[in-house]
C-alpha cells in the first residue's frame, strides 16, 4: 500500500468520525509502538470472524485460532518473520509441524486442523493473559497510569472495560465472565461501526500490519503481496513474452538457445515458467525472473534457490537474447529497464560478460536474503 493509499484511507476514517468522532481517533491508537504481532493479527482474526456472520459474543479461543490462519502464510509458506520475542511465529510453525499440513495450505484445511487438535486449544490458551485485554489498553491510558504489575493492569483493563460499555467512549467489547468459556461481547456501537467501515477498518489493520512485518524482514521484497493466502500465477503476459522470443529465435535459425536452463535442452512450443527466486519469496511475475523449462523441471525445482555460479549465468544470457528479439516491443522491456535502472539502448549495448555481471549484481544479494529466511539454497537438477 503506497502513502497514497493510506492517505485516502486515513480520509475515509476521517469521514466516519463524522458520525463517531471518538472511534477513529482510538483505533489510530491500537497500534502505536507495537513490538509483537498479537494485536495486529487478534484485530484481524476478530474482523474475520465478524465477516461471517451476525453474531456479537465470541469465544476467545475462536479468535485465537483464526490468529493463526491469518498469519498461517505469511509465516509458512512467505518466510516471514515476526520477530524473535514473538511467540505467535513459535505457535504456528509447531501446529505446522504436528499437523503436516503444507506451507500453502487451504484455510479451509487449516481451520479443521485447528478446531480438531486438543493440543492446538493449550497452545492457544497462552495468548489468553495478555492479548485480548493489551489491545484495549488505550481507551484507558489515565486510569492504568502508575499500575506497572501485568496480571493488575490486566484485571484492571477488564473491569474497566465492562464497566465502560453505557458511556459515549465504551471500547469495541468487554469480557463476560459469567460465560462458561471465555468469551468476549462486542459492544452495539462499535459493532455497527465496524460492519459500516470493514473494507476501511481492514485496509486500516492491513496497512499497519505491512509496516510491521516490514521493520521485522527489512530487505524483503513485496511484504504487502505477503498477507494472504498465494492466488493463481497471472503468467499470460509472461507466455505471449517467451512465445515471441521462441517465435524470433526460430526465425534467426537460434531454435536451439530457446532451452531449459537447468537441463540445457531445447524446448518446443509446449513449456512451463519457471520463477528463478522462487514466487514465494519474490511475490511478483517479473520478467527478468521468469524462464521457459520443462513441466518436470518445473516441479521438481519447487521453491528452492538454484545454484548461483551454475544457473545465473545461463538465465542472464537467455535473457541477454530475449532483450534482442523484443527490443522493437517496449512494452516489454519495461520489466528489464526497471530492474536494471538502465534504458534499452544501454542495455543492448552490454557485453555478455557486462550482462551476467549485472544480474549478479542484483540477484545475488536477494538469493542470499531468500536463503536467510529458510529458503533452500544451492538446487541443482538431478538427472
Amino acid at each position: 500500500m503506497s502513502q497514497n493509499e493510506f492517505k485516502n484511507l486515513t480520509n475515509k476514517l476521517c469521514e466516519a468520525s463524522l458520525r463517531y468522532p471518538e472511534k477513529p481517533f482510538f483505533l489510530g491508537q491500537v497500534f502505536n509502538n507495537t513490538t509483537n504481532s498479537y494485536k495486529l493479527f487478534w484485530f484481524l482474526g476478530l474482523l474475520n470472524i465478524i465477516k461471517r456472520g451476525t453474531e456479537t459474543t465470541f469465544p476467545l479461543n475462536d479468535i485465537f485460532r483464526e490468529m493463526v490462519v491469518v498469519a498461517w502464510h505469511p509465516v509458512c509458506f512467505y518466510r516471514l518473520s515476526l520477530g524473535r520475542q514473538d511467540k505467535l511465529q513459535d505457535a504456528i510453525l509447531e501446529i505446522k509441524q504436528d499437523s503436516g499440513l503444507p506451507p500453502n495450505a487451504e484455510l479451509a484445511d487449516i481451520h479443521k486442523y485447528l478446531e480438531s487438535s486438543n493440543k492446538v486449544q493449550t497452545q492457544l490458551e497462552n495468548f489468553c493473559r495478555y492479548v485480548p485485554t493489551r489491545f484495549l489498553t488505550p481507551w484507558f491510558s489515565n486510569q492504568l497510569r502508575g499500575i506497572q504489575d501485568d496480571l493488575r493492569r490486566t484485571r484492571q483493563i477488564a473491569l474497566l472495560a465492562a464497566q465502560g460499555q453505557n458511556t459515549p467512549l465504551a471500547c469495541p467489547y468487554y469480557f463476560d465472565i459469567s460465560a462458561k468459556k471465555k468469551v468476549i461481547k462486542l459492544n452495539k456501537s462499535w459493532c455497527i461501526f465496524i460492519i459500516e467501515n470493514l473494507g476501511v477498518i481492514q485496509s486500516f489493520a492491513e496497512y499497519h500490519l505491512v509496516q510491521y512485518l516490514q521493520a521485522k524482514n527489512p530487505n524483503t521484497p513485496g511484504i504487502i503481496n505477503k498477507l494472504q493466502a498465494p492466488t493463481e500465477r497471472q503468467l499470460t503476459f509472461a507466455r505471449e513474452f517467451w512465445r515471441v522470443v521462441r517465435a524470433d529465435f526460430i526465425n534467426n535459425s537460434k531454435a536451439e538457445h530457446f532451452k531449459d536452463i537447468y537441463l540445457e535442452k531445447p524446448i518446443g512450443s509446449t513449456f512451463s515458467i519457471d520463477h528463478f527466486l522462487p514466487w514465494s519469496f519474490v511475490a511478483h511475475d517479473l520478467l527478468w525472473n521468469l524462464t521457459p523449462v520443462e513441466k518436470t523441471t518445473n516441479s521438481r525445482k519447487g521453491d528452492s534457490i538454484p545454484d548461483l555460479n551454475l544457473y545465473l549465468p545461463r538465465l542472464a544470457q537467455i535473457h541477454r537474447e530475449s532483450i534482442v528479439a523484443i527490443k522493437k516491443r517496449p512494452r516489454f522491456l519495461e520489466d528489464y529497464t526497471e530492474f536494471f535502472k538502465q534504458d534499452a539502448p544501454g542495455l543492448l549495448s552490454l557485453s555478455e560478460e557486462a550482462f551476467i555481471t549485472k544480474y549478479r549484481e542484483i540477484v545475488m544479494p536477494q538469493a542470499q536474503i531468500a536463503i536467510n529466511q529458510g529458503f533452500e539454497g544451492g538446487w541443482i537438477f538431478q538427472r
